[in-house]
């Protein structure tokens, strides 16, 4: 480069800096990238470069950077590390850049980033220090460097530097050499992490808590945990919970390696800590504690340790020193947590049901019967028979006088039942499991059909949901006499599907629309995909059929309904689709017209005013029961040619944009692999019969017309 040349390379590189923040786009990024690579390439002296290093080195140490920004500095960085590689601009700049790139990097991680950004960072970060470590001559001096100037403990807000250590071990570890370079300097990092992060004091912040996930996973041993953190940990605990516990503790535990195996550690060292902030006040510690008990407990493997960790955790519950429900809830939850084995199990599930047994509280009873349906669902899977006094207290449970603690017993009963699946419901403990209680529910079944607006107003219901949902799925394919005998005697499809002279549970608008809590729904949604095999054959116009399509419509499109349970509900009906296509794609038809009908006579009462959400997301509907043949095939059969060709001929009118939004028919067709031309070709006739049978002459006349343009 001439003179005149590298006099202009300082104003140009200022000028690069000045508009920085503009750089959003990624070719402007680039661009200005390529510039500089171009000029720190060309070997140009250094005091010609060196505002330009300064420059953005001193704005990496502003804390008030928007990640956007942070992230321009991230990939300058990240070019000038590369470029200085191998060169004499090394020595003067490198640790200090990486030092600065790592504030930056930093900023891009934080919470108030996208995550594309801070995944983006990462990479460039990665590829920088690759190029940095892969010169020979350098590598070993250039990671001991990185190393002490990151761990330096008179380095201002070292903390922030956990992140870049930790990308810096990731590279690392990937490379035999430079893996073996980093072993030596482990207490560094240990000492950085237990007098930054364990030692802070003041709350650590999420994304540095777990900035050394690399490292650890990586790099972390048995030995290391067991003398270089768990004292540190200890003390932790003690000094300041309140920081260790929200949260340090967690990421730490599932940073570490599956190998490493905390049975011992745990149980001997952190057990009556972590249980003695079960009991704090402070929520954000409760919580912290069960977080870092079920990190801690993964890493668990030892049968003895974690017996006596279950036996500590359940004697409170058992000698009812827990007088607080949240308390006896939180135990549940860590019993929950621990891995089931038969020795274990045989211990801990009798005690949990005769403590289950006795729980006056609906918070603690739900917590228990958490860890009750995870032994007997383990129990069944290994055809272990399941103890007649255990299935007594399930019988007892469901019958209790306490309406809310009976649906909760039997919603938790219906969850093991809905938990086993094909040949499992063969196993004698099923059996065994199934004849016991299914008396019980029968029972309250009754109850409940005889007058269901007050079950539903008391929540109990949802018991008449779990058995309508069970009994056709489950309990039938059994074929058990005495099951067979109760299942026959109670009607429950029959008493399911009625509508005259008064609606069912499992159809009446009032009931359903109502349902608050997501385990009602969600039951709902199971009863309603039960019975629906019972619709084949059946007049789609019928008020059976409209009545079982309003409710599937409702749980699809209604705003009230969480995203989990619309899609369970999309995925319910595409399954009943393709198990009966014909029969489920014209009740749905007819179910969407009747839904039509009601918003535009603004009927006010009924399951589409309840939804509140008029025509907006019928789409999701029609979608549902328009699949691809490989869709349909996913979920198990294949739906013939003749049936979608009927189907599309049947949605011809319906599926426009002013009365199904964003729903096309051509695009339907296209869906579905039916060929719209070929479609009008063959069948002229009955999709015009289509177009008669709904509208008038007129507007006959005018979808005539559009359906020639259109195909």
């Amino acid at each position: 480069m001439t003179g005149v040349e590298e006099q202009q390379i300082p104003e140009l590189l200022q000028l690069f800096f000045g508009t920085y923040a503009f750089y959003h786009d990624r070719h402007s990024r680039q661009a200005i990238q390529q510039c500089i690579r171009i000029i720190f390439s060309k070997g140009t002296d250094p005091s010609v470069l060196s505002l330009f290093v300064d420059t953005i080195q001193s704005e990496a140490t502003k804390t008030g950077i928007a990640p956007s920004n942070a992230f321009v500095l991230v990939e300058w960085f990240g070019i000038l590390l590369q470029q200085c590689t191998g060169t004499e601009y090394w020595s003067r700049w490198g640790i200090e850049m990486i030092s600065s790139d790592a504030q930056v990097l930093e900023l891009c991680q934080s919470v108030s980033s996208k995550s594309s950004l801070r995944r983006s960072a990462v990479v460039v970060t990665r590829r920088a220090l690759r190029k940095v470590f892969s010169h020979l001559e350098t590598r070993e001096r250039s990671i001991n460097d990185v190393v002490s100037r990151l761990t330096d403990k008179s380095t201002r807000q070292s903390s922030r530097n956990a992140i870049m250590l930790g990308i810096v071990a990731g590279v690392c570890s990937r490379h035999a050499e430079l893996k073996t370079i980093l072993e030596t300097r482990k207490s560094d990092i240990y000492a950085f992490y237990i007098r930054e992060i364990l030692g802070s004091r003041s709350p650590v912040p999420a994304h540095i808590a777990s900035g050394l996930h690399d490292f650890f996973i990586s790099f972390a041993t048995n030995e290391d945990v067991e003398m270089q953190l768990i004292p540190s940990l200890e003390k932790g605990l003690l000094r300041a919970p309140e920081i260790i516990l929200d949260d340090v503790l967690t990421p730490l535990f599932r940073s570490l390696p599956e190998t490493i195996d905390l049975s011992d550690v745990y149980c001997g060292k952190l057990q009556k800590p972590l249980l003695s902030n079960i009991k704090s006040s402070n929520a954000a510690i409760r919580h912290g504690a069960i977080a870092a008990f079920r990190a801690a407990i993964a890493h668990c493997h030892k049968e003895e340790p974690l017996i006596q960790i279950s036996e500590e955790v359940l004697n409170p519950l058992k000698s009812g020193k827990l007088p607080a429900a949240d308390q006896r809830a939180l135990h549940a939850e860590m019993l929950a947590a621990i891995p089931i084995s038969e020795k274990l199990s045989g211990r801990l599930l009798p005690s949990v049901a005769a403590v289950a047994a006795k729980e006056a509280s609906e918070i603690a009873l739900s917590m228990e019967m958490v860890v009750l349906v995870a032994h007997v669902t383990w129990y069944i899977a290994k055809d272990i028979s399941v103890d007649k006094a255990i299935l007594e207290i399930f019988v007892k449970g469901i019958s209790d006088k306490k309406i809310p603690i009976r649906r909760l017993w039997s919603v938790r009963l219906g969850e093991i039942f809905w938990t086993i699946k094909g040949y499992e419901l063969k196993k004698s403990s099923f059996i065994g499991l199934a004849e016991s209680v299914l008396p019980g529910l029968i029972e309250l079944w009754n109850e409940i059909i005889a007058n269901p607006m007050v079950a539903a107003q008391s929540g109990l219901v949802t018991a008449a949901f779990v058995l309508t949902a069970v009994a056709s799925t489950k309990l039938e394919p059994i074929h058990s006499g005495k099951i067979d005998a109760s299942l026959k005697k109670a009607h429950i499809v029959q008493q399911a599907l009625t509508f005259d002279p008064k609606p069912s549970f499992l159809l009446n608008h009032r009931i359903y629309t109502k349902l608050s809590t997501e385990d009602d729904i969600v039951w709902f949604v199971r009863a309603l995909f039960a019975v629906s095999g019972k619709l084949d054959g059946i007049d789609p116009e019928s008020s059976v059929a409209i009545a079982w399509s309003q409710a599937v419509i409702f749980c699809i499109c209604s705003n009230n309904l969480t995203p989990a349970v619309r899609r369970q509900a999309i995925e319910a009906l595409s399954i009943a689709y393709v198990q009966l296509p014909t029969p489920i794609a014209n009740v749905i038809t007819s179910g969407m017209w009747r839904w039509i009908q009601s918003i535009e006579a603004s009927e006010k009462d009924g399951a589409a005013s309840a939804a509140k959400v008029g025509t907006a997301n019928l789409h999701m509907v029609v979608k549902s029961i328009c699949l691809s043949p490989v869709e349909a095939l996913r979920n198990g059969v294949e739906v013939s040619t003749s049936e979608r060709e009927q189907q599309m001929i049947s949605l011809l009118v319906i599926s426009r944009p002013k009365l199904l939004p964003h729903v096309h028919w051509i695009d339907l067709c296209l869906r579905v692999e039916v060929d719209p031309g070929d479609l009008a070709r063959k069948h002229t006739d009955a999709l015009l019969g289509q177009i008669l049978s709904i509208t008038n002459f007129n507007e006959a006349v005018s979808l005539s017309k559009h359906l020639h343009d259109d195909v």
